[in-house]
């Protein structure tokens, strides 16, 4: 799936330009993003896959199949999420002694943004893993004895691995079964409120830019 999103103006004159003003960039699975447009186009095409909130509602016991897959599909969008994050840093790189103060405290809170932001996915993210990789153990399965023509035997011993235990197995399930609805919900607003605050802090960095402008040209 790909989508097109249109890159704003840089707000500050000494970030290097890394992209045109009003170009037209392609954002998708096979196209990762390199500016915070572009990292907001791909954090709601994620949003749009997170599945529904009645197919949430659906999720039970009786249908453990249904379950693993609503699990698998949530946890490639956390990790899509947590992945596309790590692009801001590169989007945003501008060399610290050139940044104005108010971009750098703008920076600092954006920064602060992201990390709650992974911490909180994460609180979903770990819940699926207990329930889609439950911890194993290797077990004897079963053994064969086969006695040869000359009266000598030889065993062959097959094993399997088993779930380590199957009750905690079971009460991960229950308790994603109750609280899905909110934790897809935790995941929905979480991603939502990231896409808000990249686009307060270019708000904040143009207004540093504009005001750094302003302070020079007054100059004489």
């Amino acid at each position: 799936m790909t989508a097109v999103a249109t890159m704003a103006k840089s707000g500050s004159n000494n970030k290097r330009a890394r992209e045109e003003d009003n170009a037209e960039v392609v954002v998708g699975d096979e196209n990762p993003p390199s500016t915070l447009p572009e990292i907001q186009e791909r954090i709601k095409q994620l949003i749009a896959r997170i599945p529904s909130k009645e197919e949430t509602a659906k999720l039970s016991l009786d249908d453990i199949p249904a379950m693993e897959r609503w699990c698998k599909t949530v946890r490639r969008i956390t990790r899509d999420y947590n992945l596309s994050l790590n692009f801001v840093a590169i989007a945003n790189y501008q060399w610290e002694p050139d940044r104005p103060g108010h971009t750098g405290q703008s920076l600092g809170a954006l920064r602060n943004q992201i990390q709650l932001s992974t911490a909180q996915t994460n609180i979903v993210s770990n819940h699926i893993a207990r329930v889609l990789t439950p911890s194993l153990d290797t077990r004897l399965h079963k053994k064969t004895v086969i006695e040869k023509p000359n009266g000598e035997k030889e065993e062959t011993y097959e094993y399997a691995a088993v779930i380590n235990d199957p009750e905690m197995l079971q009460l991960n399930r229950e308790q994603l079964c109750d609280e899905a609805i909110y934790k897809r919900q935790l995941v929905v607003s979480t991603m939502n409120q990231m896409v808000l605050c990249m686009d307060d802090y270019q708000k904040a960095e143009a207004g540093a830019a504009g005001a750094e402008t302003s302070r020079f040209s007054m100059a004489y």
